[in-house]
């Protein structure tokens, strides 16, 4: 399943159009490690990536109802074990668009992402309609998480249509799941009479019978959708094949998503949906040093750490999803790769990427 999953990613996103940090300090103790890895000896590499000082960052992580939450603060643990030079504090946001703004303005010094919202990020559409940031960079992606209308089953709510005029939650406040929900439903009209809340305020509206559903975006198996199924009993609603063709020719940065029959206790047949790839972005102003060691972290060194918190995302295939990336990527990464032998589409290779000999 996470193979076909990667295999349908990179097809899907590799047709996108291509179109940290500030507040901390990481990136000024950065500078001095990335110029010795640069020009020196092999020794003096090493040197430099454990006698730096000590830097200290913000990692914005989803809420923590979010089945990525643990997943986030396994990425800090991993990369301050393997370099304890990196002083991390994981802080929760409200998601996705959140975190976006929080990297955008200093505030965050890497955060989650979904690529929905890097590409309205960097290109200046959607949310940030005429506000390109040409400064997003991205460090990885790690899941495909599938946009749920999750619906109670006693309603009888089993298609897009049936919202209309329903008291539906579109997703916590400040989440890529809600920006979407408004995407997908205004594509076919529908107009629910909106419950806005966070995550946990529309689980208790849920679970109140107050709303008809809500939506969740995370991975297919979801903690906060099992949360849901065990209040009252969920349906989780099934797209079209040409539902899904028209979302995804309007929003080409996503893409299908199948969640598998039998997943969630009570739904006995494949659901078909759409979704979007995680990742962690940061900006231009996380050196290339520093975000060669946080790759290097997640993928080698550190790599048991979050893998042991996160085992549900164990065998994802991070190369196959950050190549199929839509902005480019952050200099550090394009390092990491070069260095093992993988090929990086020249697309995604940013400016300030210096070659390491």
């Amino acid at each position: 399943m996470k193979k076909m999953l990667a295999l349908a990613l990179s097809a899907a996103l590799a047709a996108g159009t291509l179109a940290g940090c500030g507040g901390s300090g990481g990136s000024d103790s950065g500078a001095t490690t990335q110029a010795a890895a640069q020009g020196g000896s092999a020794e003096t590499k090493a040197e430099a990536k454990t006698e730096a000082k000590d830097v200290f960052w913000t990692f914005a992580a989803p809420p923590a109802s979010s089945a990525l939450y643990p997943y986030w603060v396994s990425v800090g643990q991993a990369v301050s074990t393997v370099f304890p030079q990196y002083k991390i504090t994981t802080s929760e946001s409200q998601g996705a668009v959140a975190i976006t703004k929080s990297v955008r303005n200093g505030e965050a010094d890497v955060g989650n992402s979904v690529s929905s919202t890097d590409y309205e990020n960097y290109n200046g559409t959607g949310t940030f309609e005429g506000q390109p940031f040409k400064d997003l960079r991205m460090l990885f992606y790690y899941e495909v998480t599938a946009e749920m209308f999750c619906t109670t089953k006693d309603s009888g709510i089993t298609d897009l249509k049936g919202l209309d005029g329903q008291r539906f939650n579109p997703g916590g406040t400040g989440t890529s799941a809600e920006d979407l929900c408004h995407k997908i439903l205004g594509l076919f009209d529908v107009n629910p009479d909106y419950f806005v809340a966070s995550q946990a305020d529309a689980a208790d509206a849920y679970s109140n019978r107050e709303i008809v559903g809500t939506i969740k975006l995370g991975p297919v198996v979801d903690s906060y959708v099992m949360q849901l199924n065990a209040s009252v009993p969920v349906n989780v609603i099934n797209l079209s094949d040409e539902e899904i063709a028209k979302i995804i020719e309007a929003y080409p940065f996503l893409i299908k998503v199948t969640i598998p029959a039998g997943t969630y206790d009570g739904i006995d047949q494949d659901v078909n949906t759409v979704g979007t790839p995680q990742g962690a972005q940061t900006t231009t102003k996380l050196s290339q040093q520093n975000g060669y060691n946080i790759v290097k972290a997640m993928f080698d060194d550190g790599k048991s750490i979050w893998q042991a918190a996160y085992p549900s995302g164990a065998e994802n295939d991070y190369v196959a999803m950050t190549l199929a990336s839509t902005v480019p990527l952050h200099a550090g990464t394009v390092q990491y790769f070069v260095e093992q032998g993988i090929e990086v589409p020249e697309e995604l290779i940013p400016p300030e990427y210096v070659a390491v000999q």
